[in-house]
């Protein structure tokens, strides 16, 4: 057994790298195949492969900021990039990706699709014109879902605009028969329930917060941890994952996936600009941790 089987290979080939580079890989997002995120993407397969019908299905996924809605969406839009046909030199993209606007304006929606697709447009170009433009190239790349990231932005207008904003998606997916795919916290659920038939397409996938109540859950939790840390490129374990440090862990992170990552990698960069060889107890004490939730009280103290 080698005194480096708690990291991955990457990890254990920059253990002697330069102190930046570790520390840029630390910081570099990383995909953690957790088993509820495995979940929602082989439900999102599904979509990928389904029949044009009359009524296409749709998936919304929901749950709290920062906990990896987004890195659901961009590994699973990962699979299906943009290709280009070396016969015919035609643009294959099964999958299109984009963040709703800030506010629900069928212009920037459209807009933003065209951007991702790197299609030419005027910006005087009337609505129906870039809409025109969205469904051809949709249709000549043979797009098969269309991905809307923060789709609660929705609910940032009037009641019209936001019944136009769906309209406007209800429309691209019935001229292409494609599914629509959106993602949002609990916003998003409630800013679909705008249009009522566009509500009743929509199929819910919930992505809860981790919880750490029960032999399982702390297992569960444990394992996710362990994952985490053999990507980091430090010499010794640190066994994050076990009592120790891993209630510190749940207790900071509030059960999100994204602060867990965040929290993990200014451990890891302290450690690393120290020159520690893992990270202990006295890493946690030196950078005063405290949970999202209470980040405001900090600011209290400063009145």
């Amino acid at each position: 057994m080698s005194q480096y089987d708690h990291l991955l290979d990457k990890a254990f080939d920059l253990l002697n790298a330069p102190l930046k580079e570790r520390i840029e890989y630390v910081n570099s997002d990383k995909w953690i195949g957790y088993p509820r995120a495995q979940q929602i993407l082989e439900r999102m397969e599904d979509f990928i492969s389904y029949p044009k019908v009359e009524r296409m299905p749709n998936l919304l996924i929901v749950g709290d900021s920062n906990n990896g809605k987004t890195q659901i969406l961009k590994r699973f839009a990962d699979r299906y990039p943009l290709t280009v046909d070396e016969e015919d030199y035609t643009n294959r993209q099964p999958v299109v990706f984009i963040s709703a606007p800030a506010k629900p304006d069928e212009n920037a929606f459209l807009i933003r699709i065209l951007e991702e697709m790197i299609v030419p447009y005027a910006k005087n170009d009337s609505i129906e014109v870039k809409r025109q433009k969205v469904i051809r190239n949709m249709e000549f790349r043979e797009t098969r879902i269309l991905i809307i990231d923060e789709i609660q932005h929705i609910i940032a207008g009037s009641h019209n605009a936001q019944r136009g904003f769906l309209n406007s998606i209800k429309d691209l997916s019935n001229a292409l028969r494609i599914p629509i795919i959106g993602a949002g916290i609990e916003d998003a659920y409630h800013a679909i329930q705008v249009d009522p038939q566009m509500a009743n397409r929509f199929q819910i996938e919930a992505l809860a917060r981790w919880e750490f109540n029960s032999r399982e859950t702390r297992k569960a939790f444990a394992q996710l941890i362990r994952t985490i840390e053999a990507r980091l490129p430090l010499p010794e374990p640190s066994f994050l994952y076990k009592k120790l440090f891993i209630e510190q862990l749940y207790y900071l992170s509030e059960g999100l996936i994204g602060e867990v990552v965040l929290i993990i990698r200014q451990l890891a960069t302290y450690a690393i600009k120290h020159d520690l060889p893992c990270i202990d107890d006295s890493v946690f004490g030196a950078l005063n941790l405290v949970p999202a939730s209470k980040r405001k009280d900090l600011l209290k103290r400063l009145r």
